[in-house]
Formats: structure tokens, C-alpha cells, sequence
């Protein structure tokens, strides 16, 4: 075999990734434009946290881990890949829902992680919990710094119990589609 021809099998399935990664971030830019704007919490509610999720438990923990890093990256840079095309480049640090998003790499990350060694319940519910987390901390953090009166019972309806249902619905839909990919994912 030549040398360019070793080189080309080399380089097929490093783009094949690229693409695979790529393409998980795009569909997480995707399921950010599906907002909901909820009069009780300054976070709005997405279907990221599927897309996250989903990231992870159908391709593993380094593909979605990757491919949150590759989402961040475009909204920190200024794209308009975050809820509401919010193209607020670096600035996005200074919003409420940024620690949600700060978290999606872990989310990924461990639904990848656990649901190849548990089940791709606890992978995805993993996930979901360090996106409640780390949101929870920011939102937090960001209502303190803007002045806000928190309290822990706000903090738990705003950051986690709001979104609960709908985010539980979404780890059943993760499950139910991630299920057959994960089989065929090496």
C-alpha cells in the first residue's frame, strides 16, 4: 500500500468525526431555537438538554463532550447558536442560563460515560443532574451579582423544578432514540 493511499484510510474516519461532532453541535444550535420563555425563571426552557443528552448517550462520552466544547466555542465566538439567536459572543457569561450551558460538555460527557457502563437512564439522568448543577450554581451566582433576593426555595422553582417535567420527558425521548445507535456506536 502507498504512502498516500495509508494516508487517505488515516484521514477518511478523522473527518467522518469532524463531521459526526459537527453535525451534534448543530443539532444542539437547532434545539435551542425550540425556547420557551417561562415568566417565573430568567432561564428559558429548550430542547437542548435532548440534544445534549442525546450527544452523549447515542455517541458516546468523547463525541459528545467534543461536540458541546464545538457548540460553546461557536456561541462564545459570537454566532447565533444560543436560545432567542442570542449572539452575545463573550458577553453570554453575564446571563442567567450560561452555567446551563457551561454544563452541557460534563452532561454529555457522563450520559456518554454511563450509559455504556449502567444503562442509558442513569447515563442520561447523570447528565441532566450536572446540567441542574452547574445552572443552579450560575443562576445563583448571577442573581446575587445582580441583586436579586434569592432564596433556596427560589433557586430550586427557578433553576430546577420548572423545567423538571418537560426535562424528564426529554431523557425518556434520549433513551428511546439513543437506544438503537448505541448498539451500532464503536
Amino acid at each position: 500500500m502507498t504512502q498516500v493511499a495509508t494516508q487517505a484510510l488515516r484521514v477518511r474516519p478523522l473527518a467522518q468525526e469532524m463531521l459526526l461532532i459537527g453535525g451534534l453541535a448543530g443539532l444542539t444550535t437547532l434545539a435551542s431555537k425550540l425556547a420557551l420563555v417561562l415568566p417565573w425563571s430568567p432561564v428559558p426552557a429548550t430542547m437542548q438538554v435532548a440534544a445534549v443528552l442525546f450527544a452523549g448517550a447515542a455517541f458516546g462520552a468523547r463525541r459528545g463532550a467534543l461536540s458541546q466544547l464545538l457548540y460553546l466555542s461557536m456561541g462564545l465566538c459570537g454566532l447565533p447558536v444560543f436560545a432567542g439567536f442570542s449572539a452575545l459572543g463573550p458577553a453570554s457569561v453575564l446571563t442567567p442560563s450560561f452555567g446551563y450551558l457551561l454544563a452541557f460538555p460534563l452532561a454529555a460527557f457522563l450520559a456518554g460515560h454511563w450509559s455504556s457502563r449502567r444503562g442509558l437512564w442513569l447515563g442520561s439522568l447523570a447528565g441532566l443532574g450536572s446540567i441542574y448543577m452547574i445552572g443552579g450554581l450560575w443562576l445563583a451566582a448571577w442573581a446575587l451579582a445582580t441583586g436579586l433576593p434569592v432564596s433556596g426555595a427560589w433557586l430550586l422553582w427557578a433553576g430546577v423544578l420548572v423545567f423538571l417535567p418537560l426535562d424528564l420527558a426529554k431523557v425518556a425521548l434520549v433513551v428511546l432514540s439513543a437506544r438503537p445507535l448505541r448498539r451500532g456506536v464503536g
